[in-house]
């Protein structure tokens, strides 16, 4: 085995290790700063709070940057009607998918799917014309398709997988779409991932740069978190693109038929709408939620009943519930999120 390849299967196995005793206590430090509905949200995926303590565990102030994420995390998801976003269609989806249309194809050895956007396809003029705060719900649902992308292939395969690779077809690229309005509009889309969605992007490959390209890659490169930046690679044609992809372990079949693969790709669009219908159908948890349906307690319990339930999610994540540190536990009920780790029951 490589150098490369063995730290690649080392990152891998840290993404599906399931919580460990430190992140136990995490767990309660992370949700202390939210209010009582914000903390029975989170509850309903526990993955997402594991997300942001991993997220943030290499910061210097992890314990503010870790509650100061969550908080403004949850902040951001009442804003933009995180829990409600395929309850029903959104206003200009249809424009905002159009004019920046995205693919889903492979995946790698690991399980890690390939998401592909083309510069070429992006229209930043018609993209102007939707409301700022609307493009803002829009591309928070697309990022949360892709999180529920990942979580059904993590149930088909039985590894937790919360990782995905990007690959951008910088062909077409201009410095044009990045002059006034244009730029701010970009930043913003930029901004939702890298703030709104951490620990999720497993490797980004930047393809077919033009000459105009490092002139652009000073503007972009401040938009993005420097761990962001560590696992982006600039490749030239879409044969060096393929070569590089393969020694990252992306087979042909998983990579783009336009760049030379044998994969034909899947709409975003399309898997949006697909996830919309079967909420519409009973087929899913309202708004994606990966929990049962009816896990949410709609009523706060006791006091004694959030203490009783403080014990049973101590006992859910494997942790002796007789030294539970009550300051880092915060009361709230946490039977939504015991029922929700035991359906995330993947290695």
């Amino acid at each position: 085995m490589s150098k490369a390849d063995a730290i690649m299967d080392k990152i891998q196995e840290a993404e599906v290790a399931p919580w460990s005793e430190e992140e136990k206590q995490w767990m309660g430090i992370a949700l202390s700063g939210l209010t009582e509905d914000q903390r029975m949200k989170f509850m309903t995926n526990p993955l997402d709070v594991l997300l942001i303590i991993r997220g943030f565990a290499s910061e210097n102030d992890r314990k503010g940057a870790t509650m100061a994420a969550a908080k403004k995390l949850a902040d951001w998801r009442d804003k933009v009607g995180f829990y409600e976003y395929f309850n029903k269609r959104l206003a200009s989806d249809e424009d905002f998918y159009k004019n920046w249309p995205e693919r889903i194809y492979g995946t790698d050895q690991w399980g890690h799917f390939l998401q592909a956007v083309r510069c070429s396809q992006i229209d930043t003029d018609a993209l102007l014309n939707i409301d700022g705060d609307q493009i803002e719900v829009l591309q928070g649902q697309k990022m949360k398709a892709y999180s529920l992308y990942k979580s059904d292939l993590s149930k088909q395969t039985g590894a937790q997988r919360y990782k995905h690779t990007l690959l951008v077809d910088l062909s077409g690229m201009s410095m044009g779409m990045l002059r006034g309005q244009k730029r701010a509009l970009l930043k913003h889309i930029f901004d939702i991932g890298s703030t709104y969605y951490p620990e999720t992007m497993w490797k980004i490959y930047l393809v077919n740069a033009p000459m105009v390209f490092r002139a652009i890659w000073t503007i972009i490169k401040p938009w993005l978190h420097p761990l962001t930046v560590n696992k982006i690679q600039i490749v030239g044609n879409n044969k060096e693109a393929i070569a590089a992809m393969a020694k990252d372990h992306i087979p042909l079949d998983a990579i783009p038929d336009w760049m030379g693969g044998n994969n034909k790709g899947r709409s975003t669009f399309e898997y949006v709408m697909g996830v919309i219908d079967q909420t519409q159908r009973g087929l899913r948890p309202p708004g994606g939620v990966q929990a049962r349906a009816g896990s949410i307690r709609t009523k706060s319990p006791s006091r004694r009943g959030s203490q009783d339930n403080m014990v049973r999610i101590a006992s859910a994540v494997g942790q002796n519930p007789m030294v539970v540190n009550p300051t880092m536990v915060p009361m709230v009920p946490m039977v939504p999120m015991m029922q929700g780790m035991q359906n995330m029951n993947l290695r």
